[in-house]
């Protein structure tokens, strides 16, 4: 399986970054976002996807990670990163599906 990152897979990696970095983000990070590859997906059926050759989650950083809403519950967003890669989109939520609205993201601070 290999597809382009979608557009709202991508304003809400930018939405998490911008909230919820864990630390500097590299302009190049940010700059890559547009051409990221979908190489896996999780297997609950969340809208957790996966980047890179390495396809799911092995080893990574936390790069960004917030709070957001589906259907008015709450989940967790985590971008993750291998060195300065984005390799993950994770939605952390128990039951939920699809992707959160990127206007709900919000810092832990605020929950």
């Amino acid at each position: 399986m290999s597809r382009l990152i979608s557009q709202d897979e991508a304003i809400l990696i930018e939405r998490v970054l911008a909230i919820g970095a864990n630390g500097p983000i590299l302009p190049s990070s940010i700059a890559s976002i547009p051409t990221l590859q979908v190489t896996d997906t999780c297997k609950c059926g969340c809208a957790t996807v996966w980047f890179g050759p390495n396809g799911a989650a092995t080893t990574g950083h936390n790069l960004a990670e917030v709070i957001a809403l589906i259907n008015n519950e709450t989940v967790n967003v985590i971008v993750w990163s291998q060195g300065e890669t984005i390799v993950g989109l994770e939605i952390v939520g128990y039951g939920q599906t699809g992707l959160p609205d990127f206007l709900s993201v919000k810092p832990y601070c605020d929950a």
